[in-house]
């Protein structure tokens, strides 16, 4: 038996910025005489993060259209922020990405779907 024992506090709000969670454990009452945990030298508190579930994650974008292939073989998209997205998140983004080879361009207006991301 782990002579450690902790409770358990309530998971956190889902950060934004970092997709995260994190909850605090707190060491339980010992019993009195209870040399293992003492021996132990538990700590009295300590922190765990997780991931949070997918599709919670507060930072969310409408898609722009993808520019045309740069001199460099590159194609650049500027995404802006919903409405209802917290309000940490940056206003746009920027997402770059090669260009397929073969000379392809993606059509305008978002009609080729294999380019998204």
């Amino acid at each position: 038996k782990e002579p450690c024992r902790y409770e358990k506090g309530p998971w956190s709000e889902c950060e934004p910025k970092t997709n995260m969670r994190t909850r605090t454990l707190t060491l339980k009452d010992r019993k009195k005489g209870d040399a293992t945990a003492a021996a132990a030298n538990c700590e009295p508190t300590k922190t765990i993060q997780k991931k949070c579930k997918k599709g919670k994650k507060a930072c969310r974008y409408e898609k722009g259209t993808w520019s045309t292939c740069s001199a460099q073989n590159e194609m650049v998209r500027t995404d802006t922020l919903k409405d209802k997205s917290d309000s940490s998140c940056e206003q746009t983004r920027q997402i770059t990405k090669k260009c397929k080879s073969k000379g392809q361009r993606p059509a305008k207006g978002g009609a080729n779907r294999r380019n998204r991301q």
